[in-house]
């Protein structure tokens, strides 16, 4: 059940991404679509938002950061690092440097300022392509976390809006509620 892979080098695209992420270890890179995209360090407020959301699922779950995740689908041309990656507890303790985005529960992601669409729009289709059954935006813009689920040929076909302070009801296969109190607006 270990889904360890080799770094996704498969195309030209891949080859460009990985020298960036090379170079400048010390910002945030994914590449979406063959297109670099660079996110400024993630912030203080960032990190604390995705750190009290994963932490609410650790005793259930293995909760990934920083997790480069592929998916055949996406053709070698996209490479995304979840804020918060949820998969079968089985995982725990073992390398996740490259992760199947199709083995994953759930993918989290805090909204960034710099660049919301990649999380509210991009990023969506990428997990619906990849049949990831939740994908949680955590949106610190608007006070506001969206989940989305059912993901069917390519996109979701349910959404779900819950204010900052209002518990998110995560379905199957999580089947957890989501504590927001925690969390607050840029």
């Amino acid at each position: 059940m270990t889904p360890q892979q080799e770094h996704p080098v498969t195309t030209e695209e891949m080859r460009v991404w990985g020298a960036v992420d090379t170079a400048f270890p010390d910002v945030h890179a994914e590449m979406i679509d063959g297109e670099v995209c660079i996110e400024t360090v993630v912030t203080s407020a960032h990190g604390q938002m995705a750190m009290s959301v994963g932490a609410q699922m650790l005793a259930k779950w293995c909760v990934m950061t920083a997790t480069d995740t592929v998916c055949d689908g996406w053709r070698g041309t996209t490479c995304l690092r979840p804020d918060i990656a949820v998969a079968d507890p089985a995982y725990r303790g073992t390398n996740h440097d490259v992760f199947p985005a199709e083995k994953l529960l759930l993918v989290g992601e805090v909204v960034s300022e710099s660049n919301p669409g990649n999380d509210t729009r991009r990023k969506l289709t990428k997990y619906a392509q990849a049949g990831v059954p939740c994908y949680l935006v955590v949106d610190p813009i608007q006070g506001e976390c969206l989940l989305y689920s059912l993901p069917d040929n390519g996109r979701y076909r349910a959404k779900v809006e819950s204010k900052f302070g209002d518990p998110v009801s995560v379905g199957a296969p999580v089947d957890m509620d989501i504590d927001t109190s925690a969390l607050y607006t840029y």
